[in-house]
């Protein structure tokens, strides 16, 4: 998922009307836009990707997430093609999909205990001895139970499929901050001038 950012076919008319002055003042817009969709990628990070529409466990996604110039005027935001997080950059734009098991009838989700900060203690309800399924409210549940009167722990749900919705932080993120710093390019071409 990337956004691009370039400087129009108006801004290239103005810089052959500077004459001479046209160089410094497209260097001087090259580094604004630099900054710009570096520090576009950083506002959707601390912003976006901290605990509130990604909730991330690895960061991953945070690190991926970064801001680049494709030419002298064309910045991206966004992830860079054959990252480690390609699989989940979708959930940064507007995508949504529906995740469906490629073997068997379920789709096992992590819940209560079985969950920690770094993820899942059991990535499968084959991992935990002695557990057996139960139906609670409509709701099929894996967990397992400590002695003869122990309290069932849930450590599972099982779903025939899960949507999921992609957060738009992305372009979300970009535009608040361009909202926000609208004077970012203009600061740099004015100290040239």
């Amino acid at each position: 998922m990337q956004i691009q950012l370039e400087l129009g076919p108006e801004f290239q008319k103005t810089l052959a009307e500077l004459g001479g002055l046209g160089d410094a003042v497209s260097r001087a817009a090259s580094v604004g836009l630099s900054k710009v969709v570096s520090y576009s990628a950083t506002y959707v990070v601390t912003n976006y990707l901290t605990g509130q529409a990604i909730k991330a466990r690895s960061h991953a996604m945070q690190r991926a997430v970064q801001g680049w110039m494709a030419g002298d005027f064309e910045g991206i935001v966004g992830v860079k093609p054959n990252s480690g997080v390609d699989k989940y950059a979708w959930l940064l734009g507007e995508e949504s999909k529906t995740i469906v098991p490629r073997k068997g009838k379920f789709l096992a989700i992590p819940i209560g205990e079985n969950l920690t900060n770094q993820g899942a203690k059991f990535t499968s309800p084959r991992q935990i001895p002695n557990g057996f399924f139960v139906r609670v409210g409509g709701r099929l549940l894996f967990g397992y139970k400590n002695g003869k009167k122990g309290k069932f722990r849930a450590m599972f749900t099982l779903v025939k499929s899960v949507f999921v919705q992609g957060t738009g932080a992305l372009a979300d993120g970009t535009l608040e901050w361009i909202d926000a710093h609208p004077n970012t390019i203009k600061d740099e071409v004015e100290k040239v001038l």
